[in-house]
């Protein structure tokens, strides 16, 4: 038992350390548009431009379709856009938030 214990404060601390570093991200937007462009770029207009961290972003994201995921993650969005449920947006650390058109790096999906 005690084991297993301490095995569930090591897995609770990992699991913290994880979230502690995580990208940025925004709040739980509803999905409003989905636009796919013949030129591979797939942008989704969100509900609110609120971060995680109480900044602002942006309303329009975007996903490249020739981008390593973009397949699984253009599904996710349909998903959560046909079943109206809300999401979160992570973007990458390296670049931030770059206005109309910020690259998803990848989405939340809750009940």
């Amino acid at each position: 038992m005690k084991k297993i214990s301490v095995l569930a404060v090591s897995l609770m601390a990992i699991a913290t350390s994880f979230t502690a570093s995580a990208e940025p991200r925004s709040v739980a937007v509803d999905i409003t548009k989905m636009r796919p462009y013949a030129s591979g770029n797939y942008f989704v207009t969100v509900s609110s431009d609120e971060m995680n961290d109480s900044s602002n972003c942006t309303l329009v994201y975007k996903v490249q379709s020739d981008a390593a995921g973009a397949k699984s993650v253009i599904a996710s969005l349909l998903t959560a856009y046909a079943l109206e449920k809300p999401i979160e947006i992570e973007i990458p650390t390296s670049t931030g938030c770059e206005g109309f058109g910020t690259p998803i790096q990848s989405v939340f999906l809750s009940q």
